[in-house]
């Protein structure tokens, strides 16, 4: 009779515990791993377009003056742009950005080189999670451009910059405990300033590194 004394309420001490216990450990209310993208996210676009720029020489005593100026119209080039951001959530990746573009054509030659922040957004993770990879980006900072042209003086400047568009990112590989995005992206970038203004359109391909799962 005594061990069965014995065991009555250290069992019902048990059930009790597991009854009435409301505590939740630290790891259950912890929030859910990135599925998608985290850490470091460092990558590359290449593409190719049309832009053009117009303005005149760095010289405040030659801008206004109509035979000073200069406009290439419309030309043909492309462009490369280098990222370094972190992927902030699983949908947010900010950082920073740096970028060359190039348009020719027969006596034209139109450049620019922008670096500054930017911000990536993929708005459809929750909304819609077929499309989670298509993404949106803004960027800004800073740039300088020139316009050589064969019939005019050359025009340049260095000013504001921005630039935005859409992409799609698509997984690719799991490799020194991160993995790829790969795809497509189309975007619009203008430097201006007083003497001088550049715009640009691109269609490039773009891959990112990410260093989380």
């Amino acid at each position: 009779m005594l061990p069965l004394v014995l065991a009555a309420p250290q069992n019902a001490a048990a059930t009790a515990a597991v009854a009435t216990g409301g505590e939740v450990s630290p790891v259950d209310v912890s929030a859910p791993p990135a599925v998608h993208r985290s850490g470091i996210a460092v990558g590359l676009t290449l593409g190719a377009g049309v832009g053009g720029a117009s303005g005149y020489p760095n010289n405040s005593q030659e801008i206004g003056d109509p035979t000073m100026f200069s406009s290439s119209g419309w030309i043909p080039g492309g462009g490369v742009g280098v990222l370094a951001m972190g992927a902030i959530a699983d949908y947010v990746n900010f950082g920073f950005w740096f970028s060359e573009t190039a348009y020719r054509s027969s006596g034209k030659r139109a450049n620019a080189t922008g670096i500054g922040f930017r911000i990536e957004g993929f708005p459809l993770m929750t909304l819609y999670p077929r499309l989670d990879g298509l993404g949106v980006f803004a960027q800004f900072g800073i740039g300088i451009g020139r316009l050589e042209t064969a019939s005019r003086p050359e025009a340049q400047g260095t000013q504001s910059t921005i630039g935005t568009g859409v992409f799609y990112e698509w997984p690719l590989g799991h490799f020194l405990g991160g993995h790829l995005g790969l795809g497509p992206s189309l975007e619009y970038d203008a430097l201006w300033s007083q003497p001088f203004e550049e715009h640009g359109f691109l269609a490039s391909g773009r891959v990112v590194f990410y260093g989380g799962p």
